[in-house]
């Protein structure tokens, strides 16, 4: 689905215009993935939810340490979720 791998980091949002395997559009119509956004939100809020949890289990630090780790672990995982909330939504809104 996307030209380049994961480990680029330049680059990592280009996507091919079909499916080099079986040639289905990527892009159904224009603007297709804005709804990707509302995956993407899922995505972050699980990921902040299962990282409290974990920090909580760890010995309940203070407040700042909780927002420290989670906007740290959120600017590492964003090419990640970008493509993943990318991928979810077109497997369930793409007709394919």
């Amino acid at each position: 689905m996307f030209v380049y791998p994961l480990r680029q980091v330049r680059g990592f949002n280009v996507m091919h215009e079909r499916c080099p395997h079986c040639n289905v559009r990527l892009e159904p119509e224009p603007g297709f993935y804005q709804g990707a956004m509302y995956v993407g939100y899922a995505i972050t809020i699980a990921c902040i939810i299962g990282l409290s949890i974990i920090l909580y289990l760890l010995g309940n630090p203070n407040e700042w340490v909780y927002i420290g780790t989670i906007i740290a672990f959120m600017v590492l995982i964003a090419p990640v979720n970008y493509r993943y909330s990318r991928i979810v939504y077109l497997y369930l809104f793409g007709g394919l």
